[in-house]
């Protein structure tokens, strides 16, 4: 082997054993960017390479405890999300008491509460948790959920915001379909009825025209389809909104 590769590899893994796996890797980046290098130490550089990675990488996913989540649960809003998505990087199961005391308090923010159910719906989770909401006690299992998905009452309300806009306006279709499915997530743990979907459907495109400050649309498409009696149906993204 080639006294310049001996001497590279030798200090590669010195930084190596000595845990300086930035500086290691710096080295090894430059080492494989070169237009040739011997295949006996190309492997070998490889090899090295691929430790290192996998070691910065460990380092890089730090493991939180249960105090580290407890305490970002407990902070602002930007923490809550953050530890939100430590905990879907995690196994859930090793936090269901915190979540369960975080859940518990009053006041919980909305979009937080439900973030934190998809993530245990998606690990499937079969802990029973209990929340308050509108000043109702609130008991569910995140494994019994059925996915916003597969809600009949959200399939009903897309079929109709799909026989109304699909044909002659997609594009509003399209943002009235992302409405629906943020309203559905902001109900978790409660899932939509089918027999809601057209009232749903109408609450939601007049959710759509308002945003876009098209009164008028919404009038006339009210008027036209007969939707009058849905007027008033309460939407959760109202309130997000206003948060």
């Amino acid at each position: 082997m080639d006294s310049y590769y001996d001497e590279i590899l030798k200090k590669i893994k010195d930084l190596m054993d000595e845990g300086k796996y930035a500086e290691a890797n710096k080295l090894l980046e430059e080492e494989l960017a070169m237009p040739y290098i011997p295949f006996n130490v190309e492997e070998e550089l490889i090899q090295c390479y691929n430790e290192c990675r996998s070691e910065l990488r460990a380092h890089t996913q730090k493991a939180y405890s249960e105090d580290d989540i407890e305490a970002m649960l407990a902070g602002e809003l930007d923490e809550q999300f953050l530890a939100i998505e430590q905990l879907k990087k995690s196994n859930i199961r090793n936090y269901v008491d915190v979540i369960q005391n975080f859940l518990s308090q009053k006041n919980v923010h909305t979009l937080v509460r439900s973030l934190l159910i998809e993530a245990m719906m998606d690990q499937n989770i079969t802990d029973e948790f209990t929340c308050e909401i509108n000043g109702l006690e609130v008991c569910f299992s995140p494994c019994a959920i059925d996915s916003v998905m597969e809600s009949e009452g959200v399939n009903k309300a897309v079929m109709y915001l799909r026989k109304w806009f699909e044909n002659d306006n997609p594009t509003f279709a399209m943002m009235c379909v992302e409405s629906l499915i943020k309203e559905a997530y902001l109900r978790l743990p409660f899932t939509i009825e089918e027999d809601e979907g057209e009232a749903l459907a109408a609450a939601i495109v007049h959710y759509v025209f308002v945003a876009h400050e098209e009164y008028e649309a919404w009038q006339s498409f009210c008027k036209e389809k007969n939707l009058a009696q849905y007027n008033g149906y309460e939407l959760l993204l109202n309130t997000y909104d206003s948060l």
